[in-house]
């Protein structure tokens, strides 16, 4: 049985109002735990990268954002959900 802590999964990094992300990029490049599967946006200013790493990396990186970041200025990471057009049944255009 594989051990969890060793199991990745996909995750989201964005960067809101212009934060550095290739600053991001440039560090996930180098660090071993970190698969860079696609960068989202334009490509002087990419806005969001898909990574996979294992959960408690994505922990570590939550912590280091929130350290790290200004409220103006800041990364954020979250889980890679999939996407449904009818997921809950919530948007009623009528």
């Amino acid at each position: 049985m594989p051990d969890p802590a060793s199991t990745t999964n996909r995750y989201l990094v964005h960067a809101a109002r212009g934060a550095p992300l290739n600053d991001f990029l440039t560090v996930a490049a180098t660090d071993a735990d970190i698969a860079v599967i696609d960068i989202i946006g334009p490509r002087d200013r990419p806005h969001t990268a898909v990574v996979q790493i294992t959960p408690e990396k994505a922990r570590l990186l939550e912590q280091h954002f929130r350290q790290t970041g200004t409220p103006a200025h800041q990364l954020t990471i979250e889980p890679d959900r999939p996407l449904s057009m009818f997921d809950s049944g919530a948007f009623d255009p009528f």
